[in-house]
Formats: C-alpha cells, structure tokens, sequence
C-alpha cells in the first residue's frame, strides 16, 4: 500500500471563506463552489472560529478588515489552537499596502490575495495552498512511518539479540555439563584401574618400607655403640630419606590419578608423564610377563594439559596393550615412543597382541570393545580427553601383530 492511499482522503478540499460583505462572501463562496471546492461561509471573526474549532477545514480564507475581531486576531487565535495551527489562512483585502501584508504574515498567514478579486489568481493561490497542505501531511505520514518502521526493526534486533544470548548461555551451559560429565566418567574409569595400580603401589612401596626398615636398624646398631660412626648414620639417615620420598611420591601419584575435581590445564612435560606411567605399572607388566620399553628424548616435550588425565589416557592405553597380550605365550613386549611431530607432540603405545579385528573403531565409540569382559570405555574416554586438549587419537594396526595406539597433542610454545 503506498502511503498517500493511509492518509485521509481530502477530495476537493474543505475551505472556510470569512468575509464581513455578504456580496462578497456569497461570490467567491459560489465560485469555489462552481470550481469543485466544499465551501462553509463565516461572516465574522468568531463564527469563523467556532466553525473552524467544531470542524478544522483544509484551508481559511480571512478577510483583514472586519468589525469587532478583526482578521490578524482570528489568525493568531487560529494559530494558538492545537487542531487549527497547521491550517493554512490566505489573507483577503482591499488594501494592498506592504505594512499590512507583513502584519499578516507576523499573524501567521501564508498568501495575501488583494481585492478586486481575479478569480484564476484565487483558484491558483487556493490549489498551491492544498496541494501544500497534502503534502506536509504526506511527510508527517511518511516521517511517523518510518519511525514506526526504526522502533520495528530496533525490536527485531533487540529479540534477535535475545535470542542470541539464550542461545549462547544454553551452548554455554551444554559445554560445561560435558566438561563435568567427562570429568566424571573419567574419574569411574580411573577407579575402575585402581585395582591395578594399587597392586603396583603395594609392591613398590615395599621396597622402599623394607629400605626405611633396614637402614633404621642399622643406624641404632651404630648407635649403641661405644664410639658410633656418626658419618655412617648420617649417609644411613640420608638414604632413609631418600626412600621416604619415593614412597611419598607414589602415594601421591595414586592420589593424583583418583582425584575428582576441575580440570587444571598447565604446561608439562609430556615425556616425564610417559616416564612415570612406565613406572607405575612396572610391577604389573612384571606380573603379566610384559617388558615396558619407554622410549623418550632427552629434551622435553612440552604441552598444556591436566597431568592427571593424560596421565590415565597414557595407563588406559598400556592397559589396554597388556590385556590384548594375556594369551600370548613366552615373553611380551610393550613400546611407548614419545617425540616431537613438527607443531604437535605424538605419544604411541605399540603391543604385540591380537590386534583390531579389522579396521580398527572409527571414532572410538562407547561400550565397543575387543576384549571378552571388556566395557568399551578406556578407547573412547581417552579420546573424549584428547579431543578436550585439542588433540586427536590414532589407531593402526602394525605389520606383523599387535596394534599401535597413540595420540598427538599441540606442542606449547
């Protein structure tokens, strides 16, 4: 619809003609008639203003001269009103002296037309007035339109801006119930393994206790002699020391790796973690006949990670290497390389086992597994926290048996 077809139909246009001489009055009233026009008449200044107030016409023609309220008071009374103020007043008079036009426009009018009357110059002043008229009202239209359109799009991008932000706070919220719910599953799986490792930490606590036991006997046999050796009991007491450390930290170790709690992504040595991991399940590998190669450079491999989750996908994936070799007779071997891939550090375990069936899993899903009494979630939880650290996980099958499982992480600067 376009917007001259919204505004008030005007037809012909409504004029109010105010004219104190009745000849007058009547003649230019027939005549705007005749030219189409609806004409009210008004013989005096306060009729014209009732009329004008009851009914606001399109267009006022005011004679200057009249008696009592003359024609400049109509017009500013005219312009003081609310409903009347944007009315165009066309002044009408005999005289045509300059003062008394410009009192006219002071007043507020907006044309002048002298009599006599040329009546083509009237109809002329009185179209250009109405046509003026029409126009204005078009552009307030149009100018309350557009507003209306400014608050309807202001709106639309409000609600858009709304409904990006719930957007945002639902992706937010999703992101962090799986960050909680990994971090959960990946401390059930952690306990899940803490058989193992506590079977590894008894029998390596052992030596250590058992060294503790030794060398305090033998410091309190020094002492109770005559003349102890107090050189003697200080290296005693040095390797009794020693050994409390080590005990200290594989019990911190089995603390770590049943740690519930947020994740704590700082920069590591990912080759000490393998180093480590290598220890802790060096009594079980020695169980199960399985010799554990490490392979790691001299210089460190450093990434940004939670110690403790790299350190459970490095003891899922030996884990996992030694239950694929249970059957295999005579001795085993497991090989962890740990080495640095251009921007990206690459960790692989390779075992001499069954290997995959096939291809191996794509995508490592949940409850698939190889093994008989297997669940199926160590592959796919150490995937879910590679992925967390901007990694990916990888699995081949070697030439002649087993398989090769590994990772690769972005190196920290």
């Amino acid at each position: 619809m376009r917007a001259e077809d919204a505004l008030p139909p005007t037809e012909s246009g409504d004029i109010l003609v105010v004219e104190d001489t009745p000849a007058s009055l009547h003649l230019l009233a027939s005549l705007l008639t005749r030219a189409g026009y609806r004409v009210r008449e008004a013989p005096d200044g306060e009729l014209a203003l009732w009329s004008a107030r009851a009914q606001p016409p399109d267009l006022i023609l005011l004679d200057v001269r009249m008696p009592g309220m003359d024609g400049y008071e109509v017009c500013r009374q005219v312009r003081r009103s609310p409903v009347l103020q944007d009315v165009p007043v066309i002044f009408l008079s005999a005289f045509n002296d300059t003062d008394d036009k410009l009192r006219g426009f002071e007043a507020g009018g907006v044309d002048y037309i002298a009599k006599p009357y040329d009546f083509l110059e009237v109809k002329a002043r009185v179209a250009a007035q109405l046509q003026l008229r029409q126009l204005r009202r078009l552009l307030a239209y149009q100018n309350a339109h557009l507003q209306q359109l400014v608050e309807a799009k202001a709106q639309q991008l409000l609600r858009s801006e709304l409904a990006l932000a719930a957007e945002k706070q639902q992706r937010d919220a999703a992101e962090r119930e799986t960050r909680l719910r990994l971090a959960e599953i990946a401390h059930l799986n952690r306990n899940a393994s803490a058989t193992v490792l506590c079977a590894s930490l008894v029998h390596e606590l052992n030596q250590p206790l058992a060294a503790i036991l030794s060398n305090a006997e033998a410091a309190e046999m020094l002492l109770a002699r005559p003349h102890p050796a107090l050189a003697d009991v200080a290296d005693i007491v040095a390797d009794i020391r020693r050994d409390d450390l080590r005990a200290s930290d594989l019990i911190q170790r089995m603390r770590g790796m049943l740690r519930k709690g947020e994740n704590l992504h700082v920069e590591l040595d990912l080759g000490g973690l393998v180093r480590g991991v290598a220890v802790l399940l060096a009594t079980e590998a020695r169980k199960r006949r399985i010799r554990i190669e490490a392979g790691v450079p001299a210089q460190a491999l450093p990434v940004k990670g939670d110690a403790v989750q790299l350190e459970q996908v490095l003891v899922n994936l030996v884990l996992n290497g030694m239950d694929a070799m249970q059957d295999s007779h005579g001795p085993a071997c497991i090989a962890i390389r740990a080495a640095r891939c251009g921007a990206e550090i690459e960790v692989l375990v390779s075992d001499q086992g069954c290997g995959f069936a096939g291809e191996p899993p794509a995508g490592f899903a949940s409850f698939a597994s190889t093994k008989p009494d297997g669940m199926g979630l160590g592959l796919s939880i150490s995937n879910a926290i590679v992925q967390a650290h901007g990694g990916r996980l990888t699995a081949t099958n070697n030439r002649e048996r087993g398989a090769t499982v590994g990772f690769r992480l972005p190196a920290a600067p």
